[in-house]
This record gives C-alpha cells, structure tokens and sequence, in this order.
C-alpha cells in the first residue's frame, strides 16, 4: 500500500472515521483531493474537540463526508448557473445603456486609442472597501479585447472589422463589467440599476450587494466549502439567493427555486438527520 495512502487511512480511523473500502477512499482523494473533500468539511459532523480525542454527532463513514462534498459542490454548480444568467443580463445593460441612442458616440470616448476631452468614464472610483477603481485599468483591458477578441461567428472579423460594443463587454470578466459600470456617470449607472432590479436600490446598495455576489464566486472559484458558511448573520447560500430574488429577470431565482430542492431532497433520502440544517443554510427571504 502508499505510504502517504496508509498514513491517511491510519489517521482518520484513529479519529474515528469508518472507512471500509479503501480503493474506493484512495479513487476519491486522488480524484477531488483529501483535503479538497475530507478537512473541508469533518467538521460538520464533529460534535465536541478536545485534547485527547474527537466525539462525532453519530458513526461518521468516509462515504458520508465524500456525499456532503458532492452536496455543496452539487449547490454550488446551480448557483453557478443562476449568476451566469445574472451576468448575461448586467452586461447587456450597461452595453445597450452605454452605447445605444442618443449615446452612440460614447463608443468613441472610451476607444483605447483616443483622448476626449469630456470623458465618458469617471478617473476613478473609491470603494467602500478601500480599493479604488481606475478608468485607465478598464481603457487597457478594451484595448487587449479588441485586439484579441474571439469571433463570435463566422465571418464576423470581416463584416465588423473589429470588436463592437458588443463583443466587448461580452468579453469583459465579471470583475472588470462590474469596474466598468462604477466608472459611468451616476445618471447611466441609475439606468443600469433600473433595468437590472425589480425595485429602487442606491449605488452603495448595489456596492454591497454585489461584495457578497463576488465573495461567493471566488469561494466557488478556488473550490472552498460554501455550505455552512456565514456572511454576517446569514449563511452564504441564504444571502446570495436572497440577492437574485431582487432581479428583474426572474429566471435566475426562479431556477434556484426549483433545483434546490430537488438536489437537497435526493441528498436527505440518505441522510434525512441533516434536514435541519440543510433548512437554516437554505432558508430565503427571511
């Protein structure tokens, strides 16, 4: 057997984690990672910690630990989804916002390669957290998309000759969408804001609102644990469902509305003891 394979096994029996398969424990680790799958998340079963040894809630299996992963990442990948709806819809905001009627010659203020003498675009921008937002970051990263921007279909290149409004925001990352829209003039940003929420919310609303958007996509991002994580008083899953249950388009609530229970109600067939706090992590709109 592999030594670092037996130390392991060693350990978490000692611990007192049943593992009676161990082929099937050494296919999991290699696949997801051991502590991508076992020290993220043992302590949701543990009851008590002290210096001689650990008390488990009840008989812990491996494939218990490995089932919860699969949970959270099952969760996690729905909640994926519902964001990239979210984010097809901002971007299409600020793009229509920004360029279409009476501002199309706003495509030209913020070309890379000019100067205007009324800029469209803010200098910059200071955040709540401290971290300031610079036009010239957002300048530089249009010139790198249009210079290498994909063809969205073909003959396109040829048709256009560079990248439209369009595809320039549909190539902006998330972060540098969301940067970009806190350099526009308050009046545009007020737009963006009516169209993409269902009621009134001001610029420091959005700028909080957004904080735990990102936080949860860059958890997601790295694959940390996200059930049982906490933003303040809420848990994590509990904030951001919240959050999509304030968009005009529904759709991305509305799906959440209904694969997340379908996901949690394969998983409690299983383990129906966790009910209760599969029920304070996804409890929305309270």
């Amino acid at each position: 057997m592999d030594p670092l394979l037996e130390l392991r096994l060693g350990l978490l029996r000692d611990l007192g984690i049943i593992i009676d398969d161990p082929d099937y424990f050494e296919e999991i680790t290699n696949r997801y990672g051991y502590h991508e799958v076992v020290w993220q998340y043992l302590d949701h079963f543990i009851k008590r910690v002290n210096k001689e040894s650990i008390t488990f809630k009840h008989p812990t299996t491996f494939e218990e630990i490995y089932d919860f992963y699969c949970l959270d990442q099952h969760l996690k990948n729905q909640v994926m989804i519902s964001l990239q709806l979210f984010e097809q819809s901002f971007k299409v905001a600020l793009a229509e916002i920004s360029f279409l009627g009476k501002n199309r010659q706003l495509a030209k203020n913020i070309n890379p390669q000019t100067t205007h003498p009324q800029q469209f675009l803010k200098e910059k921008y200071l955040l709540k957290n401290g971290r300031i937002i610079r036009r010239g970051d957002i300048k530089s990263r249009i010139r790198h998309i249009k210079q290498n921007h994909l063809e969205p279909y073909d003959g396109y290149r040829e048709m256009a000759g560079e990248a439209t409004y369009w595809v320039i925001f549909k190539e902006m990352s998330f972060g540098v969408a969301t940067n970009y829209f806190f350099l526009m003039p308050i009046k545009y940003q007020k737009q963006v804001l009516a169209r993409v929420f269902k009621s009134h919310i001001t610029l420091r609303e959005f700028e909080k609102w957004l904080e735990t958007i990102r936080y949860f996509r860059r958890r997601a991002a790295h694959n940390y644990r996200l059930l049982g994580i906490k933003v303040g008083r809420k848990f994590l899953y509990q904030k951001v469902v919240d959050n999509l249950s304030l968009l005009q388009n529904p759709e991305p609530y509305g799906l959440l509305m209904v694969k997340i229970p379908q996901v949690t109600a394969n998983y409690l067939k299983k383990y129906p003891h966790d009910e209760d706090f599969l029920s304070k992590n996804l409890k929305f709109n309270d």
